[in-house]
């Protein structure tokens, strides 16, 4: 590689590395319009009006939108565009048993938090608790997720965990519009308690049942809808 084509990587690495920030964040952005439900399953999602919510350039928007639509949430349609994904009953049950098999194995392989770790998931479920007191459906399951998600790292299989996440990113929109239907948020602060609870005393059955409970309730109601 000769000088000048080294020096011009060097001096465009900032350059690539903001955009993949912006586009990351603008993919964020996407998923959370989702799992609120502001964006509805088979819903277009535009480029230009991301481009003026987020107040960036359209290339970090189609970069967001490619990464989306290989996690399984935006369809894209030649000539047409983006859509938000309609998924089937039958579908998700396939990717809430995928859900079930790897949370299995990170819960089984976590590795005990230290009590520093302890207290940063302590101060999640106070802000989870502080969200569902004023009502905030959807704060109060994104800290939720945020809780359990945190839990599943602490298994050293990241490329389990990396696929269990993305799971959850694909079940994200069924989440929130089926949220009153599981009646999640009657039981979460439960799970979380069970979860924390079994990890300061080291106890992995306690964490097994208690860290699947959510997924295997939503596996349970859905087969329970598709007979």
């Amino acid at each position: 590689m000769s000088t000048n084509a080294a020096t011009g990587d060097v001096e465009h690495s900032p350059d690539r590395a903001m955009r993949r920030m912006t586009s990351n964040r603008v993919a964020a952005m996407i998923r959370d319009a989702i799992a609120k439900g502001e964006l509805l399953p088979g819903e277009q999602v535009r480029q230009q009006e991301w481009a003026e919510k987020a107040q960036v350039s359209r290339p970090p928007i189609r970069e967001a939108l490619e990464v989306l639509t290989s996690e399984g949430l935006l369809e894209h349609s030649l000539n047409r565009g983006y859509f938000v994904a309609r998924i089937s009953l039958h579908e998700m049950r396939q990717l809430y048993l995928m859900r079930r098999l790897l949370e299995k194995e990170t819960a089984a392989t976590a590795v005990w938090p230290s009590d520093a770790k302890i207290a940063e998931l302590s101060e999640l479920l106070d802000r989870a608790r502080a969200a569902d007191a004023r009502a905030d459906r959807a704060e109060h399951m994104k800290l939720i997720e945020q809780f359990l998600l945190a839990v599943h790292r602490l298994s050293p299989d990241q490329l389990v965990v990396q696929a269990v996440v993305d799971l959850w990113a694909r079940t994200s929109a069924y989440r929130a519009l089926s949220f009153t239907a599981v009646k999640i948020s009657q039981i979460d602060d439960n799970i979380c308690m069970g979860v924390l609870k079994a990890l300061r005393e080291n106890d992995r059955t306690a964490l097994c049942e208690q860290l699947l409970r959510p997924t295997v309730t939503v596996y349970e109601y859905i087969e329970r809808s598709i007979r």
